[in-house]
């Protein structure tokens, strides 16, 4: 599966494959913290889960290989953490799920 923790929306949004509301944005840019299971943060998780699907299976139809979405995952978390501190920063949220 896909694992919507804070790395993939953080790359995700620099590409511009996920947008942030203006307020969502200024909370985030801001590093201000989300709360756990507010509805901002399942947006950016359940979003986050969408796309990274369809970019799988784009990707699949593309090079006609079939992936799995740990591979997608690990691809993006990889470019992730080599951009971290050239992009937007991350959204906060405290939880003990990710």
């Amino acid at each position: 599966t896909i694992f919507p923790d804070y790395r993939l929306p953080q790359l995700l949004r620099h590409f511009g494959v996920l947008q942030y509301g203006g307020k969502l944005a200024a909370l985030v840019d801001a590093q201000e913290e989300l709360p756990a299971g507010g509805e901002m943060e399942f947006e950016i998780r359940a979003c986050t889960v969408h796309c990274c699907s369809r970019l799988r299976a784009m990707l699949g139809e593309h090079y006609g290989k079939t992936l799995i979405d740990v591979q997608v995952d690990w691809a993006l978390w990889q470019k992730g953490e080599a951009e971290k501190d050239a992009i937007k920063p991350h959204h906060r949220t405290r939880t003990m799920f990710y």
